[in-house]
């Protein structure tokens, strides 16, 4: 009887774990953001909007200006193969943010460094393509 309910209890788990990396293949996708010349500042978030739809892969922006891309509502490491429209968020609590000032988006009281074409997807003028495979993308913002 014991040896039947660790069978069971095994065939359940490995089914579990099996399940835990269900959904669509994902490639590993880091980068550095830099806003002409200089490093994004930290906590800024990159969002890579797929062109033909789809779930947005987003990271945050490090100290140094790196990040690394979480796909979907899951937040599973990496993007999926494809287009992408990229644009930044500023980091909400941030003294740049704070000032208050327009941004030129509504709801976006002020961006700080990042240019106001950068804020949404629709007017961003980056396009990058997500390979097959583990990549590095840098963003670079003019």
């Amino acid at each position: 009887m014991i040896k039947i309910l660790s069978s069971c209890s095994v065939a359940i788990l490995l089914s579990f774990v099996a399940g835990c990396d269900s959904g669509p293949k994902v490639y590993g996708v880091t980068g550095k953001v830099t806003i002409k010349g200089t490093p994004a500042p930290e906590k800024t978030r990159v969002n890579f909007e797929p062109v033909d739809g789809g779930e947005l892969a987003a990271g945050m922006v490090d100290a140094n200006g790196n990040y690394k891309l979480y796909y979907g509502t899951e937040g599973r490491e990496g993007a999926m193969p494809g287009k992408y429209k990229v644009f930044l968020s500023p980091d909400a609590s941030s003294e740049a943010y704070m000032t208050g000032k327009s941004s030129g988006v509504p709801g976006v009281p002020s961006a700080g460094p990042i240019p106001k074409e950068y804020l949404i997807g629709k007017t961003s003028p980056l396009t990058v393509e997500v390979p097959e495979s583990d990549t590095t993308i840098d963003v670079v913002v003019e």
